[in-house]
């Protein structure tokens, strides 16, 4: 392919797979797109003493890291800090020297790190942001994410010469920060990857991290109530993080540890997908959930709450339920309507799959991104 100015794209992201939060997935999938369509990539990540990395393995890929502490524990979001990056992300501007660099999200370390490096460096600052309105979240973790927003998230914003936002509830906090050039382009999912496995089992999923921004602690609050009315009923948890000792607690204290399966890590996470009838993730902030639209992909309704990009996908009562932020009742309520009625939990898995087909196939999104690439130019 013939090589146009702005072919070297350098993505950036705190965290990679196998990570298992939906931001390194969707700049996983983006690298091996762009790469497919004849782009020489580079990707800088943080490595926090694991050393293992999908992407490392692929030979067509420039792939970069620096020694990173994981502070997510102790403030209760994703975070990152490194050092040794600070000087060491000069090296990776010269020797990759790109021609565009791709951060992702406006909380993580290596893109407050590229846009600082960019005030002197010679290429063009593209900026996803992949979480709508942080209001809700909070605690420690929420008070210390509201002061960065207003600090260095402006800062990236400001100095980004275009900003993709992964919904229009994004894309108007992206505004409210200060952005000049925003656009939305939503995520995506392979369809080939997720696809339906029907079940007329009641089986629960929930995906994501296991901190309380996510709600976790709301989904195991209804959980009592769901299985006295559901005592067939099956629930599957997966994924890892602070709260995962107060997860386990909770299960044991409410006497539901037969009943529920916590998983650390899924080696094929389309698996879990095929023995869900039932996908709940009730957030109290987001971006457009990734997790979301595998369920919607893979046929299985989500009951999610009515929270940034979500209403933009899930349209009510047709292809999912939404729910208000913070109402276990809510919860135990709504999929206990959808375990009861097999009819109406077909007909919202197939509208689901319908939308993610026609609207967000990966296909789709690479062009849209590419395409913004172009503008740059």
């Amino acid at each position: 392919m013939e090589q146009r100015s702005g072919d070297r794209v350098l993505l950036c992201s705190d965290h990679l797979p196998p990570s298992d939060g939906g931001v390194e997935q969707v700049v996983q999938k983006l690298a091996l797109h762009l790469v497919d369509h004849g782009f020489s990539v580079g990707v800088f990540t943080l490595d926090d003493g694991t050393g293992e990395f999908d992407l490392a393995d692929i030979p067509d890929i420039s792939f970069y890291t620096s020694s990173g502490v994981d502070l997510t524990n102790k403030v209760g979001l994703q975070s990152m800090l490194s050092v040794s990056a600070l000087r060491e992300f000069g090296h990776v501007l010269r020797d990759f020297q790109p021609d565009i660099v791709h951060t992702h999200n406006r909380f993580f370390y290596t893109s407050a790190l590229a846009a600082a490096y960019s005030v002197r460096a010679n290429y063009k600052l593209v900026t996803t942001v992949h979480l709508g309105d942080i209001g809700m979240i909070s605690g420690v973790g929420g008070a210390a994410a509201r002061v960065f927003e207003q600090t260095i998230s402006r800062f990236i914003i400001s100095q980004s010469d275009q900003v993709i936002c992964v919904s229009a509830a994004a894309e108007l906090i992206t505004q409210s920060l200060g952005a000049d050039r925003t656009e939305v382009i939503r995520n995506a999912v392979d369809i080939k990857e997720f696809s339906p496995v029907p079940t007329e089992k009641k089986s629960l999923l929930y995906i994501g991290r296991l901190v309380r921004n996510n709600g976790i602690q709301d989904l195991l609050s209804a959980l009592p109530g769901l299985l006295e009315t559901h005592p067939d009923a099956t629930i599957h948890i997966v994924g890892s993080g602070p709260m995962e000792e107060n997860v386990y607690e909770m299960i044991q204290a409410e006497g539901i540890s037969e009943s529920v399966t916590v998983y650390n890590f899924v080696e094929d996470i389309s698996e879990m997908y095929d023995i869900a009838s039932v996908f709940c993730r009730p957030s109290y902030s987001e971006g457009l959930p990734l997790t979301m639209l595998e369920a919607m992909a893979s046929g299985v309704p989500p009951v999610v709450t009515e929270i940034a990009g979500v209403p933009e996908v899930v349209t009510d009562g047709e292809s999912g339920v939404l729910l208000e932020p913070g109402r276990p009742d809510e919860i135990e309520r709504e999929i206990s309507i959808l375990f009861k009625n097999n009819e109406l939990r077909k007909q919202l898995s197939r509208n689901a799959r319908r939308y993610v087909a026609e609207n967000l196939t990966w296909k789709r999104r690479a062009k849209k991104v590419m395409n913004v690439y172009s503008t740059l130019y």
